[in-house]
């Protein structure tokens, strides 16, 4: 660089036609001086003050921001509350939903479109017209392609920060991507803050976005899997969202399915897990559905998903791969209040160490004996080379020491009699439900719901001929749906008893049954399920008694008690 013209230069000469950063250019630019010079005796513009001016700007600009940024920081850092959303908790979705109707994503100028969202039970048909369900071509069939364009992108707030307020106060919506090592897909995490040192705004925001996603989403229930991941482990993922089954499409007859009701509903109340905890009762309740194939077993479980609006949880204990530790970690991870779907349970292998190899899934020959504490002895880990899980170790997850409670566990099979016994005693299993081939009673409610047409309000529009509803089908549903409530709600009762009295009932109850007969698990599982009607429950008894050593004599690992 030449900075000799920088040193003859006389700054207070006049006959200077070029500034003090003219020269400054020049001799960092080579060739500025001669087009400076250019520029000037066309123009008389000195271009060095022209961009002495865009340096001062970009300086001030770039040091504004910094100053804001750091302001900003600490202001975050100091008079600021924040709360982290992970995109694998359920509240990410919730709130990415609540997010995309808000008046922010519809002025927003940087929004993300998203279409993957919409699955086969979620279409957004109520954003449709009814011009919109013009789907066939011209010859009369269906266009799946015409029928999706037709359905709008959801719009959320793309990866940054953005702003909105809620009831009259200013929140900030973050939405950040970070790399996974151990998967293809990105996490993502949201971040909502508010003015003020305390988190009880968010708090509130977060209920109401929980509170709107009930109303939005009270008619469908949500699946979960846990498919094999491939770093090796398994975590809990929603594989589908469908719409609640209506009880009444179960094909069982009316009292078992009011009975089933009427426990769940007992047991799923707040209220119940204290009277459990004050007993010295683990808080669990387990249900064993068999049957033949087809006759509605897991329909069953997800009708009773749709009742009390719970998500399902599905395990197949004969996925590759999944070992016992998996298992344990999936029911730790379960949420307070869900449905746990054990489907065939007799397919998975499981055997005692007594039973020969090769019999697997058979009858086993002699049960082992059980311990005093319910802990099982001679239970070993089966010999099937593609399921890792043994049959002690199920039952320490079902219901060990750090088993999880509060959960509603179904266990569904085809073969009752191939089950072991320690599997389905009580305390593990506490009500059996048989699921029998079509009655004739049942023949007859499906044909009627086959054909009734109160549901196609919202089919017919669709479709090249439409078939009026009869005016009666719906009153016929509405009268199903009546007495099964009605049901449910007979025995939703408090029978409270005299202390004087309750001790001479207990005496009758005892003098009923035969000493070293019957398990403890037994007897408190009979009075759990009439926990709130102490005199049905010795009114019973002896029915009770009979059917058991009955079927302890016979052989028989189920029965169905249904009073």
């Amino acid at each position: 660089m030449d900075f000799s013209r920088i040193l003859s230069m006389d700054l207070n000469s006049s006959n200077s036609t070029l500034s003090l950063p003219s020269i400054l250019m020049d001799a960092l630019v080579p060739g500025y001086g001669n087009i400076s010079q250019l520029i000037y005796r066309l123009c008389g513009i000195d271009v060095g003050y022209v961009v002495s001016g865009c340096l001062v700007l970009f300086g001030l600009f770039h040091g504004g921001q910094f100053l804001y940024n750091q302001s900003f920081d600490y202001i975050a850092s100091y008079f600021t509350s924040s709360i982290y959303i992970e995109d694998n908790d359920n509240l990410y979705s919730q709130v990415m939903k609540w997010v995309a109707e808000q008046r922010m994503t519809k002025v927003s100028r940087d929004l993300k479109a998203v279409s993957k969202w919409v699955n086969n039970y979620q279409d957004d048909e109520d954003e449709l017209d009814d011009d919109d369900f013009d789907v066939l071509d011209e010859k009369g069939i269906f266009n799946f392609e015409k029928w999706a364009g037709n359905i709008p992108p959801r719009y959320e707030p793309n990866y940054g920060s953005d702003r909105f307020y809620h009831d009259g106060r200013y929140f900030q919506f973050s939405r950040e991507k970070k790399e996974n090592k151990w998967s293809s897909d990105d996490d993502e995490s949201l971040v909502i803050r508010c003015f003020g040192r305390s988190t009880q705004p968010i708090k509130d925001l977060l209920n109401h976005v929980k509170r709107w996603t009930l109303n939005k989403e009270n008619k469908m229930t949500s699946v979960y899997r846990a498919p094999a991941e491939s770093h090796g482990g398994r975590m809990w993922n929603r594989q589908s969202c469908r719409p609640s089954r209506p009880m009444h499409t179960v094909s069982l007859e009316q009292q078992q399915k009011a009975k089933i009701v009427r426990d769940i509903n007992e047991y799923l109340h707040p209220v119940t897990a204290r009277w459990y905890a004050s007993r010295g009762i683990p808080y669990r309740r387990g249900y064993l559905f068999h049957g033949p194939p087809g006759t509605g077993k897991t329909s069953l479980s997800f009708a009773l998903a749709g009742i009390f609006g719970l998500p399902v949880y599905c395990i197949s204990l004969n996925e590759v791969g999944l070992t016992e530790s998996d298992l344990g970690t999936l029911f730790s991870q379960l949420p307070r209040r869900c449905i746990v779907l054990l489907e065939d349970i007799d397919s998975a292998g499981l055997r005692r160490d007594d039973m020969p190899t090769g019999m697997e899934g058979t009858d086993p020959i002699s049960p082992a004996s059980e311990t005093a504490d319910g802990s099982e002895d001679g239970l070993t880990k089966i010999s099937k080379t593609d399921v890792l899980i043994s049959l002690s170790g199920l039952l320490n997850i079902i219901d060990g020491a750090a088993s999880h409670e509060g959960r509603v566990l179904i266990m569904t099979t085809n073969c009752p009699e191939n089950l072991d016994p320690a599997l389905i005693r009580p305390g593990r299993v506490d009500l059996q439900v048989l699921f029998t081939l079509a009655t004739r009673e049942q023949i007859r409610d499906i044909f009627t719901r086959m054909y009734s047409t109160e549901f196609d309000a919202g089919e017919v529009r669709s479709r090249a001929s439409s078939t009026k509803p009869t005016p009666n089908s719906s009153k016929t549903t509405n009268r199903q749906n009546d007495d099964l409530l009605a049901l449910v709600r007979a025995e939703s009762r408090l029978d409270t008893i005299e202390p004087e009295k309750l001790v001479e009932m207990a005496q009758q109850f005892a003098d009923q049954l035969p000493e070293a007969r019957f398990s403890p698990a037994e007897i408190q599982g009979y009075l759990l399920m009439r926990k709130q009607d102490p005199t049905k429950a010795l009114a019973e008894v002896g029915k009770w008694r009979d059917e058991i050593l009955e079927s302890k004599r016979s052989g028989k690992k189920v029965v169905n008690v249904f009073n």
